[in-house]
């Protein structure tokens, strides 16, 4: 037996009424929830892999116990159940995938909503820009470098914490582009969080002068 099959069995049976694994399976389930991690030492509480970047929580139908585990472990252990909207149980490997990334998007999503909302209610100059740029944010599209510069510099002022890393930079136009090319050093150390791989490497060839994290 593998160690990763023995660290979930020994973190699981205790917790079930199951006698053997698979049975105690049965008794697990997705309970929606996810939980998003800024550091990187986040270990499965079922086969104890670390440098997980979320949490999600399964639940026992019988003991009610539960465990927060990495995706991975729900998708291999195909007995614990994941369930759609409508409550229906999900039995395709594709779909329980898909379900399971649906809710980590929903959970970015509000991560990046919560603070703009805190700083709409105090900061009532700037209220119409906020609400816009929150509506791009809200259906996942990404706000050109100044905006998003210009919300985390706002919500710092007035101390509200946010994931920079949530957020989501559009680099599509040439004004867009040429916004990173003439930003001062600290205001793009405060967007960088926000940039995706492929971003961050174009930014590493556009601006020679930076010593990028």
């Amino acid at each position: 037996m593998n160690r990763w099959l023995e660290n979930s069995e020994r973190n699981l049976l205790p917790l079930s009424r199951g006698d053997s694994f698979d049975e105690a399976l049965g008794e697990w389930f997705f309970t929606g929830a996810v939980f998003d991690y800024e550091v990187e030492e986040v270990r499965c509480q079922l086969c104890e892999q670390v440098h997980l970047s979320h949490h999600f929580e399964i639940k026992n139908s019988l003991t009610g116990g539960s465990l927060l585990v990495g995706s991975s472990c729900i998708l291999k252990f195909s007995g614990i159940q994941v369930r759609d909207y409508s409550g229906r149980v999900i039995v395709d490997s594709g779909e329980r995938k898909s379900r399971l990334l649906e809710v980590v998007k929903g959970k970015i999503i509000e991560s990046r909503l919560e603070p703009l909302r805190k700083l709409w209610a105090v900061d009532e100059s700037n209220r119409s820009k906020i609400q816009e740029l929150a509506e791009s944010l809200k259906s996942d599209a990404g706000v050109p470098p100044n905006d998003l510069l210009f919300l985390l510099k706002q919500m710092d002022s007035h101390e509200i914490p946010y994931p920079a890393k949530n957020y989501k930079v559009s680099l599509k136009s040439y004004k867009e582009r040429n916004q990173i090319f003439v930003m001062k050093a600290p205001g793009l150390q405060m967007i960088i969080p926000a940039l995706s791989r492929s971003q961050l490497m174009k930014v590493y060839a556009w601006r020679k002068d930076l010593h990028l994290k």
